[in-house]
Formats: structure tokens, C-alpha cells, sequence
């Protein structure tokens, strides 16, 4: 059988490259940030993970005894859902920790849910996020820096190992 889309043109493809803040900007939104946001977004920076990974993050997938998170991902090879254990930092272990203690919604197994009590959300009270439209660019412009994403915060944190001194290629390997 005969695809018919291969007699259409391709459209051309514009690259253009991806923003990456500068730190300073990260801690300008996250100084701002409160509760579980705030969480959420060091979370972001300290695994280096993609949206989806945090989003679907349950507490069970957290390792305290040795600071470890699994992080499930689709972005290999065919698709196929795998994981990596992560290390867990002190201060994101610290702060994971205070957030199981106080966070509001215990009966979850996800770590991060929607909080938000509105009318429009009520369905979602409780749930994991699927996606959280405009949060970064309101936080962004709150914190008057230039807008960003959660992508932004994974770029960022690559930058960061390196100029650590970690080699390119075990960044590679994580990111």
C-alpha cells in the first residue's frame, strides 16, 4: 500500500535554541514560590528530571534509606516505560521529608497533587497534576525574570554538573 502522505511537501523545520535561565533567576521564582510549589520546583533542580517524571512521582518510588528516586521514563528507545534510580541530595531528601509531613492531601500515593480549591479545579483536588498551564510563566514574571519552563530548570541543571566538574558524558548519560 502506497502512503499518501509522501507525496506532500515536508514542512521546513526552524530550529531555534532553548532558553536556559541563569540560576539567579531559579532561586528569584523559587524565593517566591510557597508549599508545595516551592517543593516541587527544588525537586525539579535537584533531580534534573523531565515534567511528566515529577508529575508522576509517588512516594513509594522514593528510597529514603539510601536517598534514592526512581524516575520512570517513555523517552527511550521504542517508547517502553523504564526507570532510573536517582541519588537524592541531602537538602532534597530534607525537604521531601518536611513536605510527607505536611503535606495536606495523605491520602495520595503521588508526592506532588493539585492543591487548588476553585471551582474549575474541585475535580482535580487531590490529583496528580497532568499539567500545570501558565504556573512557571506566572511565577517568571512575578519574579520580573524572563520566562521559563520545566525544561528550562533540566537544562539548567546539566549546566550546573558541569560547571562542577562533571564530565559531558555521564551528563549525557543522565540528561
Amino acid at each position: 500500500m502506497i502512503n499518501p502522505f509522501s507525496a506532500v511537501d515536508k514542512f521546513p523545520e526552524i530550529e531555534k535554541p532553548r532558553y536556559k535561565p541563569p540560576i539567579e533567576d531559579f532561586w528569584k521564582i523559587y524565593d517566591i514560590a510557597e508549599g508545595q510549589d516551592k517543593v516541587m520546583l527544588l525537586t525539579f533542580l535537584l533531580a534534573g528530571a523531565r515534567r511528566n517524571e515529577i508529575f508522576n512521582l509517588k512516594w513509594e518510588e522514593i528510597d529514603w534509606q539510601n536517598s534514592l528516586i526512581r524516575l520512570w521514563t517513555n523517552k527511550r528507545g521504542k517508547g517502553n516505560r523504564e526507570y532510573d534510580w536517582i541519588p537524592m541530595t541531602q537538602e532534597l531528601k530534607k525537604v521531601l521529608l518536611e513536605w510527607w509531613e505536611v503535606r495536606p492531601v495523605k491520602t495520595t500515593e503521588y508526592v506532588f497533587v493539585c492543591l487548588d480549591g476553585h471551582a474549575l479545579n474541585q475535580d482535580n483536588y487531590g490529583k496528580p497534576f497532568t499539567v500545570r498551564q501558565h504556573f512557571m510563566k506566572r511565577l517568571c514574571k512575578k519574579a520580573g525574570v524572563k520566562s521559563f519552563g520545566f525544561h528550562g530548570i533540566r537544562h539548567l541543571t546539566a549546566t550546573e554538573l558541569y560547571r562542577k566538574g562533571y564530565k559531558n558524558s555521564l551528563i549525557s548519560s543522565l540528561y
